[in-house]
């Protein structure tokens, strides 16, 4: 049993050994695992067991890294795109309001020079008179 733990110690040191240079081998390849790490393309554990060989102190390096561009970093991206996309959709509504207004004041303009057509004495009001007259033409008829 003594030489079974022997090699398979052997054995799982020369794995850890070709994991640590695999992922931690130069600093371009050490980013890269970063990135990997935080963007889901490589598991944690995967990337953490050949570190705790060395010291665990990197093990919580490479969590708190993890916990800090996870939580601090890519939330705030989030954050900004959100409110990015929530000003553009009030920006969107202040325009739809706008439009809804623009076209309440032309309506307003139409109906005030309808009325003014019916006003024939120019006194500013319209008659009962005047108003049945001007309805029974065809065009008032459309327009109403």
């Amino acid at each position: 049993t003594g030489s079974a733990d022997t090699i398979a110690s052997a054995w799982e040191a020369s794995q850890s050994s070709d994991l640590l240079q695999r992922y931690w081998s130069t600093v371009p390849r050490s980013m890269f695992t970063l990135f990997q790490a935080i963007t889901g393309g490589i598991s944690w554990i995967e990337v953490a067991l050949p570190l705790s060989d060395l010291s665990f102190i990197w093990v919580v390096l490479l969590v708190a890294y993890i916990c800090f561009a996870q939580m601090a970093v890519l939330n705030v991206l989030t954050g900004v795109f959100c409110q990015s996309a929530i000003d553009s959709a009030a920006h969107d509504q202040d325009l739809v309001t706008q439009a809804i207004l623009l076209e309440k004041q032309k309506y307003i303009e139409q109906l005030s020079k309808v009325f003014k057509e019916m006003d024939d004495d120019g006194s500013g009001t319209i008659s009962i008179s005047e108003f049945k007259q001007h309805m029974e033409s065809p065009e008032m008829k459309a327009y109403f």
